[in-house]
């Protein structure tokens, strides 16, 4: 079976103040702030002050509690943007065994079982983790904030709360990586009734905070102040809280609604696979 191009793990849209450090080409070290913006399994996408070229390869280093310190070298795969702030890099952490991000990733085709997926953190420990939620599990999120669940490295249970990004996560990000147009095939989709907010990005607009109304295996249903038309294609984080860590997964639209009381649409839509 073919391995290679497959997206490994979910990707976070997470702010993680690093820094970058380098040789030059006159070989005298270099060393610059920078933040990521995206982390993943085996790298992610940071922001640098410095135009840098495919290929290159850096140290990143992260400060933790404390003195103790996090280091890893990475590879730039490509410049994806620039902004006034700098420039957007995707890369590659060239050692996987570096844990450099301190967040474990399921493997994503676990996710096939899941209403939704939140970056959540044990409250013991602190260790972070991309957590796949069941009905149960949402429905506590939902009342209570929180999730009971066993900790692999206090190896007992704990209650698990939504992490926080350093900073607001910026907008747009994820919506610049496209996405192929499959959808998920259907398989068990009893729908889960549940009102917590979910962020909605689709590119060249501002992301939208919408309320969700139900979730299954194979999508959600959501009220949105925009009309989005059948076939649109937009990205989901749900739940989502403004300025915790969000995972973005694309989706479809496939039917939309208005709600003429209200001035609202109702979407339904259905989760797209990962691009191979």
């Amino acid at each position: 079976m073919r391995t290679e191009g497959v997206r490994q793990s979910d990707r976070i849209s997470l702010r993680l103040e690093v820094e970058a450090s380098w040789f030059g080409s006159d070989g005298i070290a270099v060393k610059k702030p920078a933040e990521s913006l995206l982390v993943s399994r085996n790298g992610g996408v940071i922001r640098l002050p410095e135009k840098l070229f495919p290929g290159q390869e850096l140290t990143l280093l992260r400060t933790l509690e404390g003195d103790a310190v996090k280091s890893a070298r990475v590879k730039i795969v490509a410049e994806i943007d620039r902004e006034p702030e700098g420039f957007l890099y995707a890369v590659t952490i060239l050692d996987p065994r570096a844990d450099f991000w301190e967040i474990d990733f399921p493997p994503p085709h676990q996710a096939e079982e899941a209403l939704a997926r939140m970056l959540m953190e044990c409250s013991f420990c602190q260790r972070r983790e991309v957590v796949y939620l069941n009905e149960m599990e949402l429905k506590s999120f939902e009342i209570r904030r929180c999730v009971a669940r066993v900790c692999r490295h206090c190896d007992a249970p704990s209650i698990w709360i939504e992490a926080q990004s350093d900073a607001p996560v910026p907008e747009l990000l994820a919506a610049r990586v496209p996405v192929e147009d499959r959808v998920v095939p259907r398989r068990n989709r009893t729908r889960v009734k549940a009102r917590v907010l979910a962020c909605i990005r689709q590119r060249g607009f501002q992301e939208e905070v919408a309320v969700c109304e139900d979730l299954s295996k194979g999508g959600i249903s959501f009220r949105s102040r925009n009309k989005y038309p059948e076939g649109t294609r937009l990205e989901v984080a749900v739940p989502y809280t403004p300025g915790a860590g969000a995972i973005f997964v694309p989706i479809r639209i496939v039917f939309s609604q208005p709600i003429s009381s209200a001035g609202l649409f109702r979407h339904g839509a259905a989760y797209l696979r990962p691009p191979e």
